[in-house]
């Protein structure tokens, strides 16, 4: 389906490389794009070796400057403390998009279901992207647009009235997608919506489905 995308922006797509890996509790699937398969092949093995390395770190319990930085700030702002657990997904992510380098002309990484793109600034790409509903996985609350960067999504099931069920954050990487999603999904869709205007984020209630002026929705529930 993605080669299908790029292909309809009118350029030649070169053989993709995909891997599927278990990490950090869940899965993690990458797919990327280049002129050498075998230079794409191997720094998919270095961006699933940095993520090897963010696990690590985590396992024994090594505090990650980063991380506690984005913790420290985001309670400042709204008064959630954030686990590590709940956001070094978004991390790993980054530090996956870092480890491939310029090898490849465009990826589509996958770390138990938030995603990262990369392309190049010059070729204009968009990705449809669905958001689940919470307590129905086959129905879908909205479809955002993805013109890069990562998406993540944080819910909760048979949330109480009033609750969050569903925070979607769209943002320029991993981390601060995963951790305002997480952050926000505390809040309640009114304070939530109120807090990040200017962010592109996507929040369902009991009361249905808002979205800030920033999103970019494809389609409305």
């Amino acid at each position: 389906m993605l080669c299908l995308s790029l292909a309809a922006c009118g350029t030649e797509v070169p053989p993709g490389v995909s891997r599927v890996w278990p990490e950090m509790g869940t899965m993690m699937s990458a797919a990327a794009w280049g002129t050498d398969s075998v230079r794409v092949a191997r720094s998919l093995e270095a961006a699933r070796d940095s993520v090897d390395r963010i696990d690590s770190l985590l396992q024994r319990h090594v505090s990650i400057a980063v991380l506690d930085s984005v913790r420290r700030e985001i309670r400042r702002r709204t008064g959630v403390a954030l686990a590590v657990d709940s956001i070094a997904r978004g991390y790993a992510l980054d530090r996956a998009t870092r480890a491939l380098g310029d090898v490849v002309d465009s990826a589509l990484l996958d770390l138990g279901g938030q995603y990262v793109w990369i392309g190049p600034a010059t070729r204009s790409t968009r990705r449809s992207v669905g958001i689940p509903d919470p307590d129905n996985t086959r129905r879908t609350l909205a479809v955002v647009e993805l013109r890069g960067g990562s998406i993540r999504t944080h819910s909760q099931r048979n949330a109480p009235p009033g609750a969050a069920r569903s925070v979607t954050v769209l943002a320029a990487d991993g981390l601060t997608a995963n951790a305002w999603a997480a952050a926000l999904l505390a809040l309640g869709c009114d304070r939530a919506l109120t807090l990040a205007q200017g962010m592109q984020v996507v929040c369902a209630d009991s009361a249905g489905v808002r979205w800030t002026t920033a999103a970019r929705l494809t389609r409305e529930p």
